[in-house]
């Protein structure tokens, strides 16, 4: 199931990283293998049905999976379990209004319930909801400190804010992080080098992609032939040829069209944002970023 299938990847998607959010979610509510199905009781009764759920929802059965924390829901309103079930769906789906209420439901329930934060602001950023999604994250980043991803998370949404000194601090928060819990994302220092460029500062946004050079991995994986791309090692035209998929696609045009936008070179960049802003894959960060920059006019590019 696609779903399950990103939870090892080092590329954590707009929708489907919130399976981060199940499964710790899960854990954090002590939800799991205590289920007894012989009990007739209607506690029991209720755990069966969330354990249906979920049993659907890896197996790509939404519609089951959906009914059956719907059930469970009507026998126990505020059955966290269940409603973490409804709302993984609902992003899953890329239906950001519902999985935005459904987050939003869990935390008026538990205010602490840090995942569920996370997952309401993916929800909004995927929106275009910058707002919510600002406040969501901050409440995920104050209840998580030490997690990559809520920094990066509001790097993304600040840098689409157009609030570029505050996307490179948490860009910068979101690398040492990562780094805390022997994890590692390349795209921090990606929006550390654009929201550098944007801030005025290109002596900064060098080091970073000095930095990022010289700790590449051995084997040039994506995204790192994109640090190849701002050094000016290899073409446009080669660097699309290392892309694999539509998310990687997607990148791919966002940068390009971030670069060309960084040196001026508008009308370039501005056929390279409307095709991700036409033709990108939606699960992105990168898709949202080249939607609120690409229609944002007062946006404008520094020119090195």
């Amino acid at each position: 199931m696609q779903f399950f299938s990103h939870i090892c990847s080092n590329r954590l998607f707009t929708n489907l990283s919130q399976l981060t959010c199940f499964l710790l979610g899960i854990a954090g509510l002590n939800y799991g293998q205590s289920i007894v199905r012989a009990e007739p009781c209607p506690e029991a009764t209720v755990q069966n049905l969330v354990a249906d759920g979920y049993s659907f929802m890896e197996q790509g059965q939404h519609d089951r999976a959906l009914k059956s924390f719907s059930d469970a829901i009507g026998k126990k309103t505020e059955n966290l379990p269940a409603r973490l079930g409804l709302a993984m769906i609902y992003a899953d789906t890329q239906k950001h209004a519902e999985a935005f209420g459904a987050f939003d439901h869990i935390v008026q329930i538990d205010p602490d319930h840090v995942f569920a934060w996370n997952g309401r602001g993916l929800a909004a950023f995927n929106m275009g909801n910058f707002e919510e999604a600002l406040t969501s994250f901050l409440k995920a980043t104050a209840n998580q400190p030490i997690n990559g991803f809520f920094y990066e998370s509001l790097a993304w949404t600040h840098m689409c804010r157009g609030d570029f000194r505050e996307a490179l601090e948490n860009a910068k928060l979101a690398t040492l992080m990562y780094n805390q819990k022997g994890e590692s994302s390349a795209y921090p220092l990606l929006i550390a080098y654009f929201s550098s460029l944007e801030a005025g500062d290109p002596k900064a946004a060098q080091r970073t992609l000095g930095y990022a050079l010289s700790n590449k991995p051995p084997l040039n994986q994506w995204p790192h032939p994109i640090f190849d791309f701002l050094a000016d090692s290899i073409k446009a035209p080669e660097l699309i040829s290392f892309v694999r998929d539509s998310a990687e696609e997607t990148e791919a045009h966002t940068y390009i069209g971030l670069k060309l936008r960084s040196i001026g070179e508008f009308a370039d960049a501005k056929a390279h944002l409307s095709w991700v802003t036409e033709n990108g894959d939606q699960r992105v960060f990168e898709y949202t970023l080249a939607k609120a920059l690409h229609g944002d006019r007062k946006l404008t590019a520094i020119v090195h």
